[in-house]
């Protein structure tokens, strides 16, 4: 891990061509007056040297709000990189009870270039479904009614031993078709994802870490790690740069020490939240014998 206390419009300079498989940022959203995390920045001339580091199927994840993230937007799409996706971070609390309308959630755009590709992942069920013992149930209930079903059981107990999906005899019947292709009946489909996992949404539920963190806008390493996940490249986990040029608490990193990617580069320009950020780094060391300073 390279971990730089700097300016990021001055440190992008110093990188190579295409040497940058994901750009992860949450830069100054511009709209706090007095703060010193509002750090103006020439947003055309950055994003275009985003474009020039990023490989042919690099990605952008951008954190944002208010005038500025939409601008931002618009200036990726007017520099030819291409709009994935946009991801809710629901925080599920309010970010402030004094204002007119509680606000609980953040909001994400992921741009790529040419060659990007979002990748298909799976969540594990417990972790996706959190708290909605409501829809858990409703997942209980549709499992429990193969047992009226001899079909569905004998279809349900050939998954759980091999993992195979049956269509045949009356289980066939009750399948649906979507876009001209069977879909597995919604019992067994259920018990696939409790086993597989569940494909990852649009909205992320997770709770800020709010007792523990070290920066004001500090996210969730859940939250980046699932972000980064959907934007992983076909190469080898030693193979991928990550890079943050608004790196703060240096979360990203820590997503990427989880994910086994090693090479990351993180940039931050103020002198607290970089001594903060190395010092929470550097209780990850026992993966590795050294960070880069």
């Amino acid at each position: 891990m390279k971990l730089i206390k700097g300016n990021s419009e001055e440190e992008i300079l110093k990188l190579a061509d295409e040497s940058v498989d994901i750009v992860c940022i949450d830069p100054p959203y511009l709209y706090l007056k007095n703060q010193k995390l509002e750090r103006e920045f020439d947003e055309r001339l950055f994003f275009e040297q985003l474009k020039r580091v990023l490989t042919k199927d690099g990605f952008i994840i951008m954190f944002g709000r208010g005038v500025s993230f939409y601008r931002w937007n618009c200036i990726l799409d007017d520099l030819g990189f291409i709009f994935k996706e946009e991801i809710v971070w629901d925080k599920s609390y309010g970010s402030s009870p004094l204002m007119a309308i509680t606000r609980v959630h953040e909001t994400i755009s992921i741009f790529g270039k040419e060659k990007a590709k979002i990748q298909k992942v799976k969540i594990p069920y417990v972790e996706m479904k959190g708290e909605d013992l409501s829809s858990i149930k409703v997942d209980i209930n549709r499992i429990k009614t193969v047992f009226s079903n001899s079909s569905h059981f004998d279809a349900l107990k050939k998954y759980l031993d091999s993992g195979e999906l049956s269509f045949d005899g009356e289980y066939l019947a009750s399948t649906t078709i979507t876009n001209g292709r069977k879909r597995v009946n919604r019992c067994i489909s259920t018990a696939q994802t409790i086993s597989e996992g569940m494909n990852e949404k649009t909205i992320i539920k997770l709770k800020r870490e709010h007792y523990d963190s070290i920066h004001p806008t500090q996210k969730p390493v859940r939250l980046l790690e699932r972000l980064l996940q959907l934007c992983l490249p076909n190469k080898t986990k030693k193979e991928i740069v990550v890079a943050d040029f608004f790196a703060g608490s240096f979360s990203c990193g820590e997503a990427c020490y989880n994910l086994g990617i090693d090479n990351f580069i993180g940039i931050e320009i103020d002198d607290e939240y970089y001594n903060l950020g190395v010092e929470r780094i550097d209780k990850l060391k026992p993966r590795q014998e050294k960070f880069e300073l």
